[in-house]
């Protein structure tokens, strides 16, 4: 099957960017059906590339493989190029992790494609009917890779609590996993996305250097991976804050599996079931000298950019407003049409109306098992700052 570009609308495959729009095709898309691989060829009849067609997303083709003699429509092909980057991923991964994303969609070339492992569990997301027609083929590779349970989530789990995930292979629910050496359960029937947010690993990581002795507030805390990090790192204090009460339940058998007991802890830590949003308004100022502010994406669309921009420096004034003088605040944007330039541009624009002295300390992105292709720019959602808060301007 044959789809044909517009005159002059190759110029983005010519680029390796893996996506064509519904705009940019004048002919073959007659009798195609979801999920089927595509010829993609110029105006002028030139081949440019393979790919899975989607009638109904007006990203219309993703592009797969860039070679006239690789069209994916064996098996080998994708056993092959699985495996290497299987192989690719396990050298990224630091000491005593067993936490990692094997399948980054488009950012490994493999678009609709998501795998979370989570030490003998694989937890698969397929997003588009080109990744769901590889069902099959993916579910033997991650067999013969020695996962002993592989459960496939769908996205609509992430909007319908009645929707089910699928257990192709074992039953484990909270499978445990090393993060630095550090202990983690993953949610994987009931928790967000694939169950955990791997995505954050190093920007935990860094919070370990920050945290030994101030006063820490993680809101939309989830699982509670930034508080085991601060507490480990013998923050003086650190309060968890979720709205979700099965989020803060998670929290705290991932605090119990590091040692880091009621009993033990004494008043060094608290969970709070309350809304991020309104405790940011009511909190005691000057009560904390580090703030994690890691919400959910605000928006998932161009059309709500500026309402999703308003959420996100209503945070962050608020919590310049509150913090000590000096104090930390790591703050992330995961809204991929929120560039980075937008996000600096936000926070400045907190700073402004908190009269506050802010100094930008460090970028932050998603970790290296979620990089993304230097020619789908796209794939970079996870944008983070940590900004120190020196006093009024």
């Amino acid at each position: 099957m044959v789809i044909r570009l517009k005159k002059n609308k190759e110029k983005a495959v010519l680029n390796f960017h893996p996506w064509i729009f519904s705009g940019a095709i004048a002919s073959g898309e007659t009798g195609i059906e979801a999920g089927s691989v595509v010829r993609v060829e110029s105006s002028s009849g030139e081949f440019l590339a393979w790919g899975h067609y989607d009638p109904k997303s007006q990203i219309r083709i993703r592009l797969f493989s860039f070679e006239v003699s690789a069209d994916g429509t064996l098996e080998k092909f994708w056993i092959s190029k699985w495996n290497s980057i299987y192989e690719s991923k396990i050298k990224l991964l630091p000491k005593d992790t067993t936490g990692f994303r094997l399948f980054h969609s488009e950012g490994d070339g493999v678009p609709g494609i998501v795998v979370d492992c989570y030490h003998k569990t694989a937890v698969m997301q397929l997003k588009t009917p080109g990744a769901l027609s590889l069902r099959d083929w993916l579910i033997t590779f991650l067999f013969k890779l020695g996962f002993e349970t592989i459960l496939e989530r769908n996205e609509k789990q992430e909007e319908k609590s009645s929707a089910s995930p699928t257990f192709h292979k074992g039953s484990e629910t909270e499978p445990i996993f090393l993060e630095h050496g550090i202990k983690f359960i993953a949610d994987i029937t009931k928790g967000q996305k694939t169950g955990f947010f791997l995505d954050q690993r190093d920007n935990r990581a860094l919070v370990s250097r920050y945290a030994e002795g101030r006063t820490v507030l993680n809101t939309f805390a989830y699982s509670g991976a930034f508080s085991v990090y601060a507490l480990l790192a013998n923050a003086k204090m650190v309060h968890s804050l979720d709205i979700s009460k099965q989020a803060i339940e998670i929290c705290g058998k991932n605090l119990t599996l590091n040692g880091l007991n009621t009993e033990k802890l004494g008043n060094r830590h608290k969970s709070l079931i309350l809304d991020s949003f309104e405790y940011l308004k009511s909190m005691e100022a000057n009560f904390y000298d580090l703030i994690i502010l890691d919400p959910p994406a605000f928006t998932k669309s161009i059309a709500t950019v500026n309402q999703a921009t308003r959420g996100y420096k209503d945070i962050n004034m608020r919590a310049m407003s509150k913090i000590q003088t000096g104090g930390l605040i790591f703050t992330f944007s995961c809204s991929q049409h929120i560039s980075f330039d937008l996000f600096k541009k936000i926070v400045f624009g907190a700073a402004k109306d908190a009269k506050k002295r802010v100094r930008i300390l460090h970028h932050l992105t998603q970790s290296p098992d979620h990089g993304y292709s230097v020619f789908h720019p796209e794939g970079e959602y996870l944008k983070g700052l940590v900004i120190q808060v020196d006093g009024d301007t």
